[in-house]
């Protein structure tokens, strides 16, 4: 994982790559006076309110509010999270972005790069070998028997090895690559003093990370009992770990699920009931690797959606590994449910055997996980008999005890005494003496008086956004945006206004950061500045920069903002005072300021 990455790393990047080169692939765009302008792709227009500055690398949209860099574009249009948004970038200039301190070299990376060609050459290779009729024939009766259409077969890049012992070796051989690469990349296997390549006589299924390199491959046998000389072939047969392929932090599909912008993903076991699921229109749906879930893999599904429906095979292995997902999502903070497909083994069975509007119904059915977990447990126990619910009782409030959401745990009590007859207060107990074994793994609850004092603290902060005026934000706004580019000019403000004197928390953290860059003698670049920013946040610090109104300014100017700024933070206070001694004394204050700025005015 990259350490953070330096401002002088995202200023080369960004420098290294033209925002209106890039949005042109989303945007048509046509030149606007200074800048350029289009239909926004952020949410539907029929008259441009989209702008991009080539000078400043900014775009805002004055429709919808979106803003932001060229990093912020990539991150909202690949839906993807801001290092690899800058991978993405780097890439596209060839330009290497420091690792941490994990062994990744210039060296590693060099290698990385290698495999990523030879994967993407052996990807073309395996479909070109499907297509071919002489060679491909036994792999596109296999998709063909499996309801797989080309256009699925040509959305996944899906191919045929062929059953030889060295055809992938010298095709990557002929494109420059040697045998050590080949063999080092996963492709190729030595085995008694003989290179052979890996996947022979199987269809094959491309694995795309999110920022579409081909990281590696699924192969699958046609025949599920194959057997040589006794031995029964693997169904499944995946790369190996590489310098390119982490099994553990990516996922099949996601590259196109990711695109979906659904609310939840779906998560199942199979490359085929992927691919069934997706080609019936359904297309936030993941699988793992030959593995199950990870950590990390549960963190990379929640960066694209809000919850993980996990719909794994319905036998006793399915629903084993369906208990440990759910435990590793929730582990991470994540939210999930259980989609049970009756009278079928997998999504790709069930929606062959039912449709898809029955999967569609399954889904919207899908059961809160601790639901799951309840129904599985209650199944073990005859809650007719008086054993049989003290049994089921102490099994669920293990399971209650691994829940963090008090409302949650408050509800599901309630439901278990209500379903058993077993009163919801001894249900209680049983569970706060299963939690006050392990008191350790869970959350401290603020007191009373620290709950108070971060609730005032909230309620000043509120208060002091409330308090501002449209003359006074506008005349924050533009002096924000006139000191980014004159230093003579931040001077000048910064003796009378500190950062933590403007008047909303978005204009003193931009404060802050732009007198910061001055102190360490750096021009401020708003590129660099905004990635600091995100959400509704972004697009208010970015209309500081990025404006259809081109700012000029000199220090007549700054001194007129500045004094207008002061005296609508006074009025403010005068509004709201209500001690007359007090009163007085701003009323005095301001006819000073007043007398001091006509002084300066002849």
């Amino acid at each position: 994982m990259p350490r953070r990455v330096s401002d002088d790393m995202i200023s080369r990047i960004c420098d290294e790559n033209d925002i209106i080169d890039y949005v042109s692939q989303y945007v048509q765009l046509k030149k606007s006076g200074r800048d350029y302008s289009g239909l926004c792709p952020f949410h539907h227009e029929k008259t441009p309110s989209f702008h991009v500055s080539q000078e400043k690398q900014l775009f805002h949209c004055f429709g919808c509010g979106a803003s932001g860099n060229l990093v912020q574009f990539v991150m909202r249009t690949e839906n993807l999270d801001f290092i690899d948004s800058l991978k993405l970038l780097a890439d596209k200039a060839g330009i290497v972005i420091p690792e941490d301190d994990d062994g990744f070299s210039d060296e590693k990376h060099e290698k990385k790069k290698r495999i990523l060609e030879m994967n993407k050459l052996s990807a073309r290779f395996f479909y070109n070998c499907l297509k071919d009729k002489s060679i491909g024939e036994k792999g596109q009766h296999y998709f063909v028997k499996r309801n797989i259409p080309w256009k699925t077969v040509t959305v996944y890049g899906l191919g045929f090895a062929p059953d030889s012992r060295d055809m992938l070796i010298k095709h990557l051989a002929s494109k420059g690559f040697s045998i050590d690469e080949i063999v080092e990349g996963g492709l190729a296997v030595r085995r008694d003093g003989k290179i052979y390549d890996k996947f022979r006589n199987r269809v094959m299924f491309p694995i795309i990370d999110v920022r579409g390199n081909v990281i590696g491959f699924g192969g699958r046998i046609m025949d599920d009992n194959k057997e040589v000389n006794g031995y029964k072939i693997p169904k499944y047969l995946n790369s190996p770990e590489t310098p390119a392929f982490d099994k553990g932090r990516n996922l099949f599909s996601l590259n196109l699920a990711k695109n979906a912008k659904a609310s939840e993903i779906i998560l199942c076991e199979g490359y085929m009931d992927v691919i069934s699921v997706y080609q019936a229109g359904i297309k936030n749906i993941v699988a793992t690797l030959g593995t199950a879930i990870t950590e990390n893999q549960a963190k990379l599904m929640l960066r694209y959606a809000g919850e993980i429906l996990i719909c794994y095979d319905s036998d006793e292995a399915g629903t084993k590994a369906a208990l440990k997902a759910i435990d590793i999502i929730h582990s991470v903070g994540g939210r999930s449910r259980v989609i049970r497909l009756k009278n079928a083994k997998d999504p790709d069975e069930y929606i062959n055997k039912n449709g898809v509007e029955k999967f569609k119904e399954a889904i919207k059915n899908a059961m809160p996980s601790t639901e799951f977990k309840i129904s599985l447990i209650k199944k073990q126990y005859d809650t007719t008999t008086t054993d049989g619910k003290i049994l089921f009782i102490e099994e669920a409030a293990k399971i209650f005890a691994g829940i963090r959401d008090a409302v949650e745990i408050d509800a599901y009590i309630t439901k278990v005494a209500e379903d058993t007859g077993i009163s919801r207060d001894a249900i209680l107990s049983k569970y706060r003496e299963k939690t006050s074994k392990n008191k350790g793994n869970y959350p401290r609850i603020p007191t009373k008086t620290e709950y108070q004092k971060k609730t005032e603290r909230k309620e000043r902060e509120t208060i002091r956004e409330e308090r501002t005026t449209p003359g006074l934000i506008a005349a924050e706004k533009r002096l924000l945006g006139l000191i980014s580019q004159n230093r003579k000019l931040y001077k000048m403000t910064e003796k009378r206004l500190k950062a933590e004197e403007f008047s909303t928390r978005v204009y003193r953290k931009l404060a802050g950061l732009i007198y910061d860059s001055y102190t360490h003698d750096n021009l401020p670049e708003p590129s660099i500045i905004l990635n600091s920013f995100s959400g509704d946040e972004l697009s208010e610090a970015s209309e500081v920069f990025y404006n259809l109104e081109v700012y000029s300014g000199d220090e007549a100017t700054v001194r007129e903002l500045l004094y207008t700024i002061i005296l609508e933070k006074l009025d403010i206070r005068i509004n709201s005072e209500t001690n007359a001694a007090n009163l007085a004394g701003l009323f005095r204050e301001r006819e000073r300021v007043l007398e001091e700025k006509n002084t300066w005015e002849e």
